[in-house]
């Protein structure tokens, strides 16, 4: 099977963070008089442009959905407009077609292209994906919420799934990074026809959003990954981890200080990773008795032309199905804290600012081709 053309990833636009700081100062840690310039910043986006502005001018415009500028020109037919439950209309993409479908919901700070080659390669291996950009995405096609506090990004996810349903697929798998992790936490136990749950790098709770106390219902396959030296996350991924109700859930625990779905670019370890997300997505429809085509392994020998070379390769740590077998020593499963929701928004700040910084130095790993 030929492999479907990787998409190359935009750089991070300036004020990519304008999101995180809202979300901290929406938190516990929030500043005196700070509400009213973040719901300024928050203020609804129009939906009266049609996508006509980034095609080109000559002949005549299309009524289509919007789109993020960052899509390939070949790939901006295939944009979708829903509405979330609040009303929030939300701009995406529908790759691929069938009855197996996958949504995978962006982090904070990136926005709908995040995971736009790995949706490829899911579309091209005989699977429905939808892809989107959430609500308050600085610079992105959907709408803003309409409030500073409209941060419910679970609603999203929900959505996301209905527009799959919609046409016509039966089975769902979602998957988010970071802050789109916590929201398709949130929303999972909800999601009709669940067949797997893939968490990457996402804090255990978020202003509006807390997974624990559903994540016991969720019983589906479980697919959840971190980093050592992504701030806490390892810990906050642990987190959901341990609160999850499947009997088949995995962990996986990286070397390295990769957030997000960057960690499946970074070297001979996001190799590895990448694969075993794949296999992961294959597993859960299988047991879930929709099979999908074999996915052929993804080629690695070598320095992708993206990669810088000589760039370190890190190494992984394939946890067995035990939350703590990596852990410091000593270390017991209840030791772990609630960091609040204003500590994961200061996380979440912390980890943009970084994946933003390396990248824009050109230190940071890049999407292989």
């Amino acid at each position: 099977m030929t492999a479907a053309p990787s998409a190359r990833r935009a750089r991070r636009a300036p004020g990519a963070l304008s999101l995180t700081l809202s979300l901290s100062l929406v938190g516990p840690l929030a500043l005196p008089g700070a509400v009213a310039a973040a719901t300024a910043q928050s203020a609804p986006q129009r939906w009266t442009q049609p996508v006509g502005s980034t095609f080109p001018k000559h002949g005549p415009q299309r009524k289509e959905a919007p789109v993020n500028a960052c899509v390939p020109k070949r790939l901006r037919d295939k944009a979708v407009s829903f509405t979330a439950a609040d009303g929030v209309r939300l701009s995406g993409l529908v790759l691929g077609s069938g009855p197996r479908g996958v949504v995978l919901s962006h982090e904070n700070g990136w926005n709908i292209c995040s995971w736009l080659a790995f949706a490829e390669e899911l579309a091209a291996a005989g699977y429905q994906v939808v892809v989107y950009d959430q609500r308050n995405v600085h610079g992105g096609a959907s709408e803003r919420g309409g409030r500073a506090d409209n941060l419910h990004f679970d609603r999203d996810v929900r959505a996301a799934v209905q527009q799959l349903r919609n046409r016509g697929a039966t089975r769902v798998l979602a998957g988010g990074a970071s802050m789109g992790g916590t929201a398709t936490a949130t929303a999972a136990p909800g999601i009709p026809g669940l067949v797997g749950l893939l968490i990457l790098s996402s804090p255990r709770a978020l202003p509006a959003m807390n997974p624990l106390p559903g994540l016991a219902e969720v019983t589906v396959p479980s697919f959840f990954a971190a980093a050592t030296g992504d701030q806490t996350f390892a810990d906050e991924v642990r987190a959901l981890y341990e609160a999850s109700g499947a009997k088949d859930k995995r962990i996986r625990i990286l070397d390295s200080h990769v957030h997000g779905v960057d960690m499946m670019e970074d070297g001979t370890a996001g190799a590895r990773l990448h694969d075993q997300v794949l296999a992961f997505v294959g597993d859960a429809f299988r047991k879930a008795g929709a099979s999908a085509p074999p996915v052929p392994p993804a080629d690695h020998s070598g320095t992708p032309p993206s990669e810088p070379a000589g760039s370190p390769a890190t190494h992984a740590a394939d946890e067995p199905h035990t939350p703590r077998a990596a852990t410091r020593a000593g270390e017991e499963a209840d030791s772990l804290l609630p960091l609040g929701t204003g500590a994961a928004c200061a996380l979440l700040t912390a980890a943009a600012a970084w994946t933003a910084r390396t990248r824009l130095r050109g230190r940071g790993v890049r999407r292989r081709r």
